[in-house]
């Protein structure tokens, strides 16, 4: 078992880069250092302050939560909001060890229980640092009197090397050393006895290893998983690409269908105003021609009743008589003429 976990742990180790400490310990929604850092479903942490905010400006606006690395949605855990997200004690210890491990032993450190007074110790087995009456108080407090405490510019002068044990984010100062294989979580002794009583346990130690050996089988799947999303990305901007010529081709070919169909029409529409100037300038002669002839007419008219006007009024019956049978005929004419006239009007 030890020469394959050390096998899988080698390859990952080498295989996958490791993102560095700094990376690690700096929150990616203020990009300051962790402060109380809460872990969301997708296995992003961002401080519990930077969560709070987010929370509050989600429910102003009506949104949805996401995630500000990866954006996905998540719901709050409970009524108490994202302060029930589990506190990430890996990133936490981590942030402890690189304050401890600064160098810098003139800079002032804050002690890490009450955050009021500067601190003066350090406790290795915590890895927490500690003012002078938290320090009193920790040594007193039965889980935590046994724990070693040195001056803090000790170990800012990195005179020790500093420990990484997990403690218990509930019951303070209280060591996480067993394993609830019923509820696959690591708890500490007062977490066994108050809610996993009855659950198969074993200590730490013995599943670590078994552990460590799925993490490293989840990271190399999840790296092929991701070369063959990074694969499909760039198969799809391919298709993107070919559907963008394909839009871009059809743009074009509709324009100068469009362009060839206008110049068709305005080539038609040339081609019949021309006709029908033709037209109305034909229809016009005519009738130009045709209101000539009709104001023609119209003097013949005008005459015809003043000649008969003048014939009833002066004419002798002799008269009358001798020049009815012209005087009716060019009534005949007239009445023919006004009724070609007024046929030609109707075609018109």
């Amino acid at each position: 078992m030890f020469t394959h976990t050390f096998f899988v742990f080698f390859l990952v180790l080498f295989a996958f880069p490791f993102p560095s400490v700094d990376k690690l310990t700096k929150c990616p929604m203020c990009e300051k250092t962790f402060d109380d850092p809460r872990t969301l479903l997708c296995l992003h942490s961002f401080c519990l302050g930077c969560l709070e905010a987010q929370e509050f400006t989600a429910k102003s606006k009506s949104s949805d939560l996401r995630c500000h690395q990866c954006s996905a949605p998540f719901t709050l855990p409970g009524l108490s909001g994202v302060a029930l997200f589990s506190c990430n004690s890996f990133i936490d210890s981590l942030v402890k060890s690189a304050k401890a491990n600064s160098g810098d032993i003139n800079r002032v450190v804050k002690c890490d229980t009450c955050d009021d007074e500067d601190a003066t110790m350090h406790c290795v087995d915590c890895n927490d640092n500690m003012g002078a009456l938290c320090a009193a108080a920790h040594r007193r407090m039965k889980p935590t009197a046994a724990h070693q405490q040195i001056p803090l510019e000790d170990a800012l002068a990195g005179n020790l090397s500093l420990k990484r044990i997990p403690r218990c984010q509930k019951h303070i100062g209280m060591e996480i050393n067993t394993y609830c294989k019923t509820c696959n979580d690591a708890v500490c002794a007062l977490c066994l006895s108050e809610k996993h009583s009855g659950h198969s346990f074993c200590p730490l130690s013995q599943v670590t290893g078994p552990l460590q050996d799925q993490i490293a089988g989840y990271t190399i799947t999840m790296t092929k998983r991701e070369e063959e999303a990074r694969k499909a990305i760039d198969t799809l901007d391919g298709t993107i690409n070919k559907i963008e010529d394909h839009r871009s081709t059809a743009e074009k070919d509709i324009a100068t269908f469009v362009s060839t169909l206008y110049a068709a029409v305005d080539a038609r529409a040339a081609v019949l105003v021309s006709e029908m100037q033709t037209k109305g300038d034909q229809l016009r002669k005519t009738a130009i021609q045709e209101k000539g002839e009709v104001e023609s007419a119209t003097v013949q008219f005008r005459e015809f009743h003043s000649f008969t006007e003048g014939l009833l009024a002066q004419g002798t019956p002799l008269e009358i008589a001798g020049t009815h049978k012209m005087v009716s005929d060019l009534s005949v004419f007239c009445e023919v003429v006004c009724l070609i006239f007024f046929s030609l009007l109707f075609w018109l």
